[in-house]
């Protein structure tokens, strides 16, 4: 009897002490819930998810990328045209040098000797030089030199002497012409002179600035950033029988160096690293003969287009929540400024709205577009367009 009292009184013992910890679990428990936030104990107590709810508050989003740059081709092929460009060149006959007078004698008490100097600013175009003059008064042999070497060394005996043709070997940028009678020998009472007029030297001048001539044109950095090829051609008008070698220079890079066929159209195959983003210089030169350069394009094949495409996932609950507008599923796209208008059209799961704002960050309801599962959203840019970032988030 002793031994059964005990046993009764150890288990109403046990009783007591688990009741006690059951009440202090169910106090804790109260406490919780009433320091949880309101719509995190809503939640709890009525059993509505709230979606995309972090420990702030914040929106969680369902996506986030970072699209960056978006370029807009409205063609998949862009032509620059460049005016038509005239090549030729100019000959004239120049008087180099002009002397209204000039006397050499050669006596025994006396000589004189005559120098002419005279200058040749462009000598790799300066050709059929001549020295001319008349001999008023012509006694003895007339000695020439120019620059140290002989040109002629013959007695003149008319008053019209023929023009003397000097040597393009021997000229040079500063010339000097040295004129000498020859001596009397013993004849010690006579001298030997000459009296010139007239004295000129002439030369043809070609002025070949005009064999060279330029153009520009503007590359943009889309056309660059997706150039994928690119085709100069032009209409090269000439006579074959005077045509030189045409040279033509992209960006000073030497595309083209041959004699064209006249009156045919003509195609080259241009490197894309030869093009530069923004302005861009074509430049045509002869070295002899007459073009007339027409029908200048430069065509630039650009990439295939691709749209950038970007899915998340919508678990079932997040989906019915959507369908019954207890959760809003949000997309936003934030842009670098609010001045630049952008353009484009969105397809969520193929549904098409379309993205028309100056504004910063743009934003778009879309729970009627979600499917339960994956979704994808494709932006088709219709101006080229930064996107900082892209967001689905559920508010």
């Amino acid at each position: 009897m002793v031994f059964m009292g005990f046993q009764g009184r150890k288990a109403q013992t046990s009783g007591t002490g688990a009741a006690v910890l059951v009440a202090i679990i169910a106090a804790l428990i109260v406490l919780y819930i009433l320091f949880l936030p309101p719509e995190s104990r809503e939640e709890l107590l009525e059993g509505k998810p709230q979606y995309g709810q972090g420990p702030s508050g914040a929106g969680q989003p369902l996506l986030l990328a970072t699209p960056g740059r978006l370029d807009y081709l409205p063609q998949k092929e862009i032509e620059h045209t460049v005016p038509p460009i005239t090549l030729f060149s100019t000959t004239n006959t120049v008087v180099l040098k002009s002397v209204s007078t000039l006397y050499v004698k050669n006596a025994w008490f006396d000589k004189v000797v005559g120098m002419v100097t005279f200058s040749i600013s462009d000598l790799p175009n300066t050709d059929n030089v001549y020295l001319s003059f008349n001999a008023k008064t012509h006694t003895g042999r007339l000695s020439i030199t120019l620059n140290g070497q002989e040109v002629l060394n013959n007695e003149i005996t008319t008053l019209n002497v023929e023009p003397i043709r000097l040597s393009k070997d021997l000229l040079q940028a500063e010339n000097t012409l040295e004129f000498k009678v020859s001596d009397v020998g013993f004849a010690f009472w006579r001298s030997n002179e000459y009296a010139l007029e007239n004295v000129r030297v002439t030369g043809d001048v070609t002025d070949i600035t005009t064999r060279e001539a330029r153009a520009v044109f503007l590359v943009t950095a889309t056309e660059k950033d997706n150039l994928e090829g690119a085709f100069l051609r032009f209409f090269p008008d000439c006579r074959p029988e005077e045509a030189g070698i045409l040279d033509v220079y992209l960006n000073d890079h030497n595309v083209f160096s041959s004699v064209p066929d006249c009156g045919y159209l003509r195609e080259i195959e241009i490197s894309p690293t030869l093009l530069n983003q923004g302005e861009n210089t074509i430049r045509f030169r002869t070295n002899r003969g007459a073009y007339l350069i027409d029908t200048i394009t430069l065509k630039s094949k650009l990439k295939e287009a691709g749209y950038p495409t970007f899915y998340f996932e919508v678990p079932p609950d997040l989906f019915a929540a959507a369908q019954t507008g207890a959760a809003n599923i949000v997309l936003s796209m934030e842009f670098p400024d609010d001045i630049e208008l952008k353009r484009a059209e969105l397809f969520i799961n193929g549904h098409q709205r379309g993205l028309d704002t100056r504004e910063r960050v743009f934003t778009l309801g879309i729970n009627p577009f979600v499917q339960r599962g994956n979704n994808v959203i494709e932006i088709k840019p219709r101006t080229t367009m930064d996107i900082v970032n892209l967001r689905v988030t559920v508010g």
